[in-house]
Formats: structure tokens, C-alpha cells, sequence
């Protein structure tokens, strides 16, 4: 959330692009870290959809415009694409109006 609203961090307006940025680094470290987790698997818990998966892609989508969005990496973007097929989260982004044409 700090990624979203920096200015709820720092009064110095000439601050929030570099908190911006930080954020935006750091969660990349985090993708990076799933990346690996997701090798061989096909969810986060192994073979098995969990709570886990629905919250995960949530986030992720939330950072699709990333310098190196979460469906450029090796095993998250594949996973996140596989995530999108199912029709509860569809269903969700429908309601949501959230567009999942990158994920196809």
C-alpha cells in the first residue's frame, strides 16, 4: 500500500517518487522470491488451489505496470496466466472491471 499512496508517508512531495520507486523495487524482490517458489509447481501450496493463490494474484495484479510486471517472470507469469482461467476470478474481475486481456 505504501506503493500506492507514498504521499501518506512523507509530507516532502519531492520525496514520493523515490518512495515510489523503493517500493517498486522491493516488491520486484518479492516476485523474484515467488518466482522461484512457483518452479514445478502449479500453485503456491504445491499442487493444491488455496486462499493463497486468489490473494496472490490480487497483488500481483495490482502491479501489472511495473518496470518488470509479475507476467514477465519465468514461473509467476505462467502461473498467473493458469489463475486467470478460472472462472471464480473472472468472475471477480467482471464485477471489478478489471481487464484480464494480458493474461491470455
Amino acid at each position: 500500500m505504501v506503493y500506492f499512496y507514498p504521499s501518506k508517508h512523507t509530507s516532502d512531495a519531492k520525496a514520493i517518487a523515490g518512495i515510489i520507486a523503493a517500493q517498486e523495487a522491493r516488491i520486484n524482490d518479492m516476485f523474484v522470491f515467488l518466482d522461484e517458489v512457483l518452479e514445478g509447481k502449479q500453485y503456491l501450496v504445491g499442487n493444491i488451489l488455496s486462499a493463497c493463490d486468489f490473494f496472490l494474484f490480487m497483488l500481483a495484479h495490482w502491479a501489472d505496470e511495473f518496470a518488470k510486471p509479475p507476467l514477465m517472470f519465468k514461473n509467476l507469469g505462467p502461473y498467473l496466466r493458469r489463475l486467470a482461467k478460472i472462472q471464480s476470478i473472472q468472475d471477480v474481475c467482471a464485477i471489478e472491471g478489471t481487464n484480464l486481456d494480458a493474461y491470455k
